[in-house]
């Protein structure tokens, strides 16, 4: 039922999002640049995509080998399985599934693997610290909501660097922090949430003296930033843009990446028309119905590729959809 409501609050959300795109855009000069696409093209341009979540996914098989190792493709079929998810429930419920499914596969405690996909998460997270770097070197104008957007995945950066480092300096105290905030719950439930939180905790020291490994990690995290803004500069470039470089380019969707980190509309539908339109146009000049063409043909290849690449990943861990949907309620 609780799935059911987030669905439908997503849907709602999504389709306001959509109505404000359709406000910004003229679709009959988005048909027109769609006209000049090359599905040859666009094939060999979506390898990069899914270059870059199988880069991720070896990342976070790296950041997870203390506690479990896996198999290259086996962390692949994972990773994008909880992507599948995340894309089908608003509230990036596929990061939790990946433990859901450690645990039922491999007998993994949620608790030991929760906080390699937390430490993947921040990692995620990094390239705003590219972004704001960038700024001054491309004289990108920043707006009222450009700063919004940059300053909302800054804080959430620093919160999340702040509970990893507290967690490994002072584990105790951290304990104690976590404990009170679950003041509400019931003692029977304080129990378990008690081990939880101290496995949980001794686990975000899974990168402690592992010095290579977290160059290693934040290399990978870097190559598949590039890999994907590829990607996105190659259908701007063959929908016919001409007078904004790759730079440029990896700027405007390193920023809408890292959006993703927040919950978002089921597919992601609606929420990403709009801001592709506010950083791409807004922010970098990029013509509106160009944006148009290109945020329509970028999300419906990653979403065919996402569902398809899911769906086969799901199955090749032996998990049902219903399940996860299940677990998740």
């Amino acid at each position: 039922m609780k799935n059911r409501l987030n669905i439908i609050i997503g849907i709602i959300i999504g389709i306001a999002f959509l109505g404000l795109w359709f406000i910004l855009v003229d679709i009959n000069e988005i048909l027109s640049y769609l006209g000049r696409l090359n599905i040859f093209h666009l094939i060999l341009f979506t390898f990069f995509y899914i270059l870059a979540y199988f880069i991720r996914s070896y990342r976070w098989r790296l950041i997870l080998k203390p506690i479990f190792t896996m198999k290259i493709l086996e962390s692949f079929f994972y990773f994008m399985a909880g992507m599948l998810i995340n894309y089908i429930i608003p509230v990036r419920a596929g990061e939790v599934a990946k433990s859901f499914f450690l645990k039922k596969n491999e007998g993994v405690k949620i608790s030991k693997s929760l906080p390699s996909i937390f430490i993947d998460k921040l990692t995620d997270l990094f390239p705003i610290i590219v972004i704001i770097i960038l700024i001054p070197i491309l004289s990108i104008p920043v707006g009222r909501t450009l700063t919004w957007i940059i300053v909302a995945i800054l804080a959430l950066y620093v919160i999340f660097l702040f509970i990893l480092i507290f967690s490994m300096k002072s584990p105790e105290n951290m304990h104690k922090i976590l404990m009170k905030l679950s003041f509400f719950l019931p003692n029977k439930f304080k129990l378990k949430l008690e081990e939880f939180f101290v496995s949980f905790i001794d686990g975000m020291g899974i990168l402690k003296g592992r010095v290579k490994d977290t160059i290693l990690i934040y290399v990978l995290t870097i190559i598949a930033v590039l890999s994907e803004g590829f990607f996105v500069y190659m259908i701007f470039k063959s929908l016919g843009l001409q007078d904004v470089g790759f730079i440029k380019i990896l700027f405007g969707y390193t920023l809408m990446n890292l959006t993703y980190i927040l919950p978002t509309p089921p597919a992601q539908i609606g929420s990403n028309e709009f801001m592709w339109v506010v950083i791409f146009s807004f922010a970098l000049g990029v013509n509106n119905n160009l944006t148009g063409a290109a945020v329509a043909t970028v999300h419906i290849l990653t979403t065919i590729v996402i569902f398809v690449i899911g769906a086969i990943s799901l199955s090749s861990i032996g998990i049902k959809l219903s399940e996860v949907l299940k677990s998740n309620n």
